[in-house]
């Protein structure tokens, strides 16, 4: 039984916390990182339909080094703020512009389940 996602405030996501999906295989090519995610197979994979048909085992995806700083970025530890303003102070520009670019580019890496997003909790005293 699946969970139904919470909603969020969007005050909250800047507090939520990127996490590389450890499945996820890295492969450095030059200046170029590529990510492998591997792919799930489907019921009609299995049987016959996979002895007969190769299927990928892993989709991949390239980053440039833009994007390649904002995954390195994605420890589990900061927040989008704090990869946000961390990219703004690198590349010289207003929070804005880089939470707009950040937060678009963390949108695809979770939409191709290569990111999960964490939202970060204050510990309840007991």
């Amino acid at each position: 039984m699946t969970r139904a996602p919470e909603k969020l405030d969007p005050s909250q996501m800047l507090d939520l916390v990127p996490a590389a999906n450890r499945a996820v295989r890295a492969e450095h090519r030059g200046q170029t990182l590529i990510l492998y995610v591997p792919i799930r197979k489907r019921w009609w994979m299995r049987g016959p339909f996979g002895w007969l048909l190769p299927f990928r085992q892993e989709k991949g995806l390239a980053l440039d080094s833009l994007g390649r700083e904002v995954w390195e970025a994605c420890d589990g530890q900061r927040t989008i703020e704090q990869i946000t303003e961390g990219f703004a102070q690198r590349h010289r520009v207003r929070f804005h512009e880089a939470k707009l670019s950040v937060v678009t580019f963390l949108r695809s890496l979770v939409q191709r389940q290569v990111v999960v997003l964490v939202l970060n909790r204050p510990k309840e005293a007991s």
